[in-house]
C-alpha cells in the first residue's frame, strides 16, 4: 500500500523539507543525497568541565539530525561531568565518549582534514573549522586560531547556546546561504543581550534556580527548554514542572526535537517528556488538552509559563489565565527564516493580543509557498491528493540547533529573573545575521516571588 500524504507529513524530516521547498531536490531521496554531504568532526581534549561537556553534548545532539554525512568525535574518554542522565529506559552513561556514541556519534582515530571540525575546550586543531566557547552567561563561536573564552561559571544555558550556534555555523557553511559562516566571530550575552556580547559582563554564578515552571507545548521548543533545564545544577531540591500538550510524538519530531526518539513515536509528548524529566529528579504534572482561556492557574501551581507553541491563537491567551510571568519563543518557518528566533516576555506594555492579532481578522495569505516546487507537484501527480500536498507544503521547516538556541534564550531569561538581572522584553535573533539582532530592555518585572531553590555544586 502506498504512503498517504498524511503519513508522509508525519514522517518527513523537517530538515530535509528545506531542499524540497527551495526546489534543490525533487524527491526525498534527492534531499537525503544533499544532506549526506554535510558532516562534522567534534574535537575536544582531556578534562572537559561540566559546562564544556554541556556544549559538546548539545553540539552532538543538534548536529546528528542535520549533518547526515556523519558526526564523528576525536577526543579522550573521561568522566561524564555534564548533568546528562540519558533516557530512563537506557543504561546510565559510563563516560563522555560512551555518551557521545550512544547519541550516534562515531569515534575517529585521527583528524580528517576533509571534514570541518568543531572544537570545544582548550585543544588545538588543524584545518578548517570553528571553536565553540563560553564564559559565565556569554556564548561565542570563534575561529580555530582564537583563544577560547575563560570558560568559567555554571550557566549551562550559555554552554547550550554556544554548542547550538556552532552547529548553525557549520550547517550554514554547507548550505552556502551565508558567505561568512565559519569565517567570523559571533556571540550572545544571556546576562545583557542589549549590548554587544564582547562588551557584556560575564554575569554572576548561578546560586539559585527556578523552583517551578509551566511548559505550554512539549514539541521542538518545549523539549529545548527541558534539555537546558536538565543541564542546570539542580541538587537535592527538585524542580516542579507542569507539562501541557495533547499531540503524540511523530517520526518527524525526531528530526527537530532534542528528546524525541523513534521508540517514542505514538506516545503522548507529555508522557515521554515526563519520563525524561523525572529521571532527572524533577516532579511533573501533565495536562493533555489544548491551551486555552477555559482554565485558570491555581495559587499552588507554577506561576511562570514557558510558551513553546506555534499557534497565534494560543499565544494571544497567555496573559489571560493567571500566570505572573510568561516567557515565549517563536521560530521562523521557511527556507529564508528558519534561523530566526523571537522571544517575548509578558506582562509588557505591548500585550499578547497586540503581538498576535486575531487570526480571524488577518488577511488571507495569497503566497502559495513551496507548493509549486517540483517535489510537491510530483507528489500531487502521484497521489491525486491536492489538499494533502498543500498541507505538506505548508508544514514548517525546522532544525534542532535553532530550537536549542531558542531554548537557551528562554531559560536564560528565566535565570536572569531568578538572579535579579535586568528584564528583556523582546529579542529578535537571527542565526544567519546575529549582528543585526535586536534586544529591547523592558520595565522591571512587577514584584512577585517566582519560586527559587538553591543551586548545587558542580559535579
Amino acid at each position: 500500500m502506498s504512503e498517504s500524504m498524511e503519513e508522509l507529513g508525519e514522517r518527513l524530516s523537517r530538515v530535509l523539507k528545506m531542499v524540497l521547498d527551495t526546489g534543490e531536490a525533487a524527491s526525498e531521496a534527492e534531499a537525503l543525497a544533499i544532506f549526506a554531504r554535510y558532516r562534522v568532526q567534534l574535537v575536544f581534549g582531556a578534562d572537559l568541565g561540566e559546562m564544556a561537556q554541556a556544549a559538546l553534548l548539545t553540539a552532538a545532539a543538534t548536529a546528528l539530525p542535520c549533518l547526515l554525512g556523519g558526526v564523528s568525535y576525536l577526543g579522550p574518554e573521561q568522566p561524564l561531568r555534564a548533568r546528562w542522565r540519558g533516557h530512563p529506559d537506557t543504561p546510565a552513561p559510563a563516560g563522555l565518549a560512551a555518551t557521545l556514541e550512544a547519541f550516534g556519534v562515531t569515534r575517529a582515530s585521527a583528524r580528517d582534514p576533509q571534514v570541518p571540525c568543531l572544537v570545544i575546550g582548550r585543544v588545538h586543531a588543524e584545518g578548517f573549522g570553528i571553536r565553540a566557547s563560553f564564559n559565565g552567561w556569554t556564548a561565542a563561536v570563534l575561529s580555530l586560531d582564537d583563544e577560547p573564552l575563560a570558560e568559567q561559571g555554571n550557566c549551562a544555558a550559555a554552554a547550550v547556546l554556544a554548542g547550538a550556534m556552532a552547529v548553525s555555523e557549520i550547517f550554514q557553511f554547507f548550505r552556502g546561504t551565508q558567505a561568512l559562516a565559519c569565517h567570523r566571530r559571533i556571540g550572545w550575552s544571556l546576562w545583557d543581550p542589549t549590548v554587544p556580547w564582547t562588551a557584556a559582563a560575564s554575569g554572576p554564578a548561578l546560586t539559585v534556580l527556578p523552583q517551578s515552571a509551566w511548559l505550554v507545548g512539549v514539541g521542538n521548543l518545549g523539549q529545548a527548554y527541558l534539555w537546558t533545564l536538565g543541564l542546570l545544577p539542580y541538587g537535592a531540591y527538585p524542580c516542579e514542572l507542569v507539562l501541557q500538550d495533547f499531540d503524540p510524538v511523530s517520526l518527524a519530531n525526531k528530526s527537530t526535537s532534542l528528546l524525541s526518539r523513534e521508540i517514542d513515536v505514538g506516545r503522548r509528548k507529555t508522557r515521554m517528556a515526563a519520563d525524561w524529566a523525572e529521571h532527572r529528579g524533577f516532579r511533573t504534572t501533565l495536562i493533555e488538552r489544548r491551551f486555552g482561556a477555559d482554565f485558570t492557574v491555581a495559587s499552588d501551581e507554577p506561576a511562570v509559563a514557558l510558551m513553546g507553541v506555534d499557534n497565534p491563537a494560543a499565544r494571544r491567551l497567555v496573559e489571560q489565565v493567571g500566570f505572573s510571568r510568561v516567557i515565549e519563543a517563536g521560530l521562523g518557518r521557511g527556507p529564508g527564516d528558519y534561523l530566526g528566533i523571537n522571544v517575548h516576555t509578558f506582562p509588557a506594555p505591548r500585550s499578547a493580543l497586540d503581538c498576535w492579532p486575531d487570526p480571524a481578522t488577518a488577511p488571507a495569505d495569497a503566497n502559495p509557498g513551496p507548493f509549486n516546487q517540483v517535489a510537491y507537484q510530483q507528489l500531487l501527480a502521484d497521489s491525486g491528493d491536492r489538499c494533502g500536498a498543500l498541507r505538506l507544503a505548508g508544514r514548517s521547516i525546522a532544525t534542532p540547533f535553532t530550537g536549542a538556541a531558542a531554548g537557551a534564550l528562554v531559560i536564560g531569561e528565566l535565570l536572569r529573573l531568578c538572579h535579579g538581572g535586568a528584564r528583556v522584553e523582546y529579542i529578535a535573533l537571527h542565526l544567519a545575521r546575529p549582528l543585526e539582532s535586536t534586544a529591547v530592555a523592558g520595565m522591571p518585572w512587577p514584584v512577585s516571588n517566582p519560586g527559587l531553590v538553591a543551586a548545587a555544586l558542580s559535579v
